[in-house]
């Protein structure tokens, strides 16, 4: 029973220190830039798994800007694994958000054309 008890805690502090980590402004930002630019308001998951990884690779390879090494998220953490999840929600959440906004403005405008 103290092993399932220590793994919960585990998790949990995975939880709390991926939420206390977690900097959703450039997911954000390129979310709402991909969510802009779509023609058609379709296949959320793979534009959101394309933002994703334009994050991800610019923060891994900015520290090569200054000299250093790049900074790989390190995977076997569950802080990591929830920090990209909860980025990646929250681009799919952008970018549906736009592409319904880009649909109802297109629907209102051809409906008052009318």
């Amino acid at each position: 029973m103290n092993d399932i008890w220590t793994f919960f805690v585990a998790l949990s502090d995975g939880f709390r220190s991926a939420l206390g980590d977690i900097n959703p402004l450039p997911i954000l930002v390129v979310a709402m830039v991909i969510g802009l630019l779509q023609p058609k308001s379709d296949r959320y998951a793979l534009k959101a798994g394309l933002a994703l990884l334009i994050v991800m690779a610019f923060n891994i390879f900015l520290p090569l800007i200054n000299g250093g090494r790049p900074n790989y998220p390190d995977f076997r953490h569950i802080g990591a694994i929830v920090q990209l999840f909860l980025l990646f929600v929250f681009a799919y959440g952008m970018i549906g958000v736009l592409g319904s906004l880009k649909a109802a403005m297109k629907l209102g405008a051809t409906k008052s054309a009318h």
